[in-house]
């Protein structure tokens, strides 16, 4: 039900307009950033999410990051 109501969330943001307001030409970002403890389903989440994307029109990178990722190593 966690991983229902958070997909649902994802897809709501990136349906919403790029353009906040024409009357301020105030621009939108529709970023999303999941967060929780380890085992959470944050990357089944987003996998889920992803296999929605039209090949044609967005591309999907995955990185897998864990606690111990520095910067240097990224």
């Amino acid at each position: 039900m966690d991983s229902t109501r958070t997909e649902f969330l994802m897809k709501s943001i990136g349906a919403l307009p790029l353009e906040k307001s024409k009357l301020r030409k105030e621009w939108g970002l529709r970023n999303t950033l999941l967060v929780g403890g380890a085992g959470t389903a944050k990357t089944s989440i987003v996998i889920m999410y992803s296999r929605n994307f039209n090949a044609a029109e967005m591309s999907f990178k995955r990185i897998n990051f864990s606690s111990s990722t520095e910067p240097i190593n990224f």
